[in-house]
């Protein structure tokens, strides 16, 4: 992929080259396609309290605002990051971590069983037009293999990606170590690439890799975490009007 310079990101970009041609475009999954933090939040907290009385320790009541703001990060630092240490004794933290992690994907994909996650209202419509239209779309995540192929068939994205690869698939293969390596992969040089996600380190990602990005401010990142991103959309289907500009969000 060439790693051409990005003018002015951020701003008025009606001058821009047109993505009418076409164009590979590859999303993330949670805050960009689906909706789910509702029914994660909830299973990550059921996780982490199995974690606790599997080990015998005290059962601290979760912070559910914790869990959902950390949402988007690599799976192993989400686990990581979302408990208090210092309700863990240090020798039994990394077996703390692997038990969280396992208890949490079990809830998660139970969750998914039972219909609680849900693509957000647009989605579908959206990615049926661009698929229509001649373009390629790919999808990515920072989560492990389990709960990331549980949503793929949820939701039968497989009608919509002919390419699709989570955090976990990478490392375990050695394709890749982070976002910016699973959109190297999904590129596979593609020239014309749009990066489609919902927080920082997706628009990040994007850039690094040359590039093109659009931040979807209705997931879960914060408006100024795209302030590096070429457009910025308020619905998935703003995505079939970019450019221009006046469609896009982009002040």
């Amino acid at each position: 992929m060439n790693c051409a310079d990005h003018d002015s990101p951020g701003r008025n970009i009606s001058g821009r080259e047109s993505p009418s041609a076409a164009t590979l475009f590859l999303f993330d999954l949670d805050g960009t396609l689906l909706d789910s933090r509702r029914a994660v939040v909830a299973a990550v907290a059921e996780g982490m309290l199995a974690a606790y009385r599997a080990l015998s320790l005290p059962e601290p009541e979760p912070d559910r605002g914790l869990l959902g703001e950390a949402m988007g990060l690599p799976a192993d630092r989400y686990f990581r990051s979302t408990f208090d240490p210092g309700t863990v004794p240090a020798g039994l933290r990394d077996e703390f971590v692997a038990r969280y992690a396992d208890e949490a994907t079990q809830a998660e994909l139970a969750a998914l069983e039972r219909g609680e996650t849900e693509l957000y209202p647009g989605v579908e419509e959206t990615l049926g037009e661009l698929k229509r239209r001649g373009h390629g779309l790919g999808l990515f995540s920072n989560s492990f293999a389990p709960y990331f192929r549980g949503v793929f068939e949820a939701h039968a994205l497989g009608r919509f990606f002919a390419d699709s690869l989570c955090l976990g698939e990478a490392t375990a293969s050695g394709a890749a170590r982070d976002k910016t390596g699973l959109v190297r992969v999904l590129a596979r040089g593609a020239e014309r690439t749009v990066v489609v996600g919902d927080r920082g380190h997706d628009i990040a990602a994007g850039r690094a890799c040359g590039a093109r990005t659009v931040g979807c401010r209705y997931g879960f990142g914060s408006r100024e975490e795209f302030g590096a991103a070429d457009w910025m959309i308020d619905v998935p289907g703003d995505l079939l009007f970019v450019p221009p500009a006046e469609a896009s969000g982009v002040p």
